[in-house]
């Protein structure tokens, strides 16, 4: 089994004695290790774990934070974020206290309406309501648990910058210490199942496949839908992620010169913002989605680029896919048709 670099990150945020679900006490501020935190007298990480007293979002996933991913980590799919925090209470110890599965980042404004948001209305991190976990007994850990659970890389040590990368070893080793401290928490159980699951798809050699340069090829799509058939619904989903973000979308993006096809239909500028090495940001959208498994769903010929914005837009927002050619797809936006061709083969 394939032992997946960067799986996951282990972040740290402040401690509170209301379980992350509710402001912080005097005393939580005051021993805060953080300088803002203390300055301020406030703290956006309070309500990390607030997902099952406050409002979601519309689209089901609850909005949290810790101001160590604000340094962007450099991560291209993620099982999981673990939140570490120091126990003030018991001596510093440090604790993994709880867990987003299958996680965003990325800093963003919470629109669900509550009175607490209206003061801390924004976060970095958002995951579904179901795959957010809480450790009701936390997983303590030190220098000599890290190495003998291999909770980190090998020869990393608990990080003083605030977050640590970890291998997918690492997420199912602490995830099974959690479970063993929690074991009447059926939702950490099954959340275990199923990233030991992912684990195993990974370890198939998926990654390999569509990173491989055969991957856009007729028989490398062929081999990767004869793969996915057999795969839960839950994987399918993250292989159809790691597809979009693989070397298929690669070649996607460059056939259409890094432009969002939807403000080009829309005569609007289809460049967006340049990346650190100039070139302009761009996302891949499968027309239809991967894990339906229609047949050439996984080709250049599905794959249309568009922004951000309109990416989102093509999973949430108010558009119907009208008609698909050979040559092309025709959508309508909020109640206005545009065409946009499909990317020859």
């Amino acid at each position: 089994m394939e032992n997946l670099d960067r799986y996951g990150i282990l972040t740290s945020i402040t401690w509170s004695s209301t379980g992350w679900t509710k402001p912080l006490t005097k005393e939580d501020l005051q021993k805060s290790k953080y300088d803002f935190v203390r300055d301020n007298g406030e703290a956006a990480d309070h309500l990390n774990f607030g997902h099952e007293l406050y409002p979601a979002e519309a689209d089901g996933t609850y909005i949290g934070y810790s101001p160590m991913l604000n340094r962007n980590p450099q991560v291209r799919d993620l099982g999981a974020i673990f939140f570490l925090s120091s126990d003030y209470q018991h001596d510093n110890r440090k604790c993994i206290v709880g867990v987003y599965a299958f996680p965003e980042i990325g800093e963003t404004l919470r629109k669900a309406k509550h009175p607490i948001f209206k003061k801390f209305n924004f976060g970095n991190v958002r995951a579904k309501v179901d795959d957010i976990v809480y450790f009701a007994k936390p997983v303590v850990i030190d220098a000599e648990s890290v190495v003998r659970e291999q909770l980190l890389p090998t020869g990393k040590k608990i990080s003083q910058r605030g977050f640590n990368y970890l291998t997918s070893d690492n997420v199912i080793n602490i995830l099974r210490l959690a479970e063993r401290g929690n074991r009447r928490n059926a939702k950490l159980r099954g959340l275990l199942e199923r990233l030991g699951q992912e684990e195993e798809t990974d370890g198939e050699g998926l990654g390999g496949l569509v990173d491989n340069p055969d991957a856009g090829t007729l028989g490398g799509i062929a081999e990767l839908e004869a793969k996915m058939q057999k795969m839960k619904p839950e994987q399918k989903r993250r292989v159809s992620v790691y597809i979009e973000r693989g070397r298929i979308a690669t070649l996607a993006k460059r056939h259409t010169g890094y432009k969002c096809l939807l403000c080009e239909a829309m005569k609007l500028n289809p460049i967006g913002f340049l990346k650190e090495n100039g070139q302009p940001y761009v996302e891949a959208h499968h027309v239809d989605q991967v894990a339906n498994l229609a047949v050439g769903a996984l080709g250049l010929a599905n794959i249309i680029t568009l922004c951000a914005n309109h990416h989102r837009q093509m999973h949430y927002g108010n558009v119907d896919l009208l008609s698909a050619t050979k040559t092309q797809f025709k959508f309508r936006v909020d109640g206005r048709d545009f065409v946009i061709k499909k990317i020859k083969v």
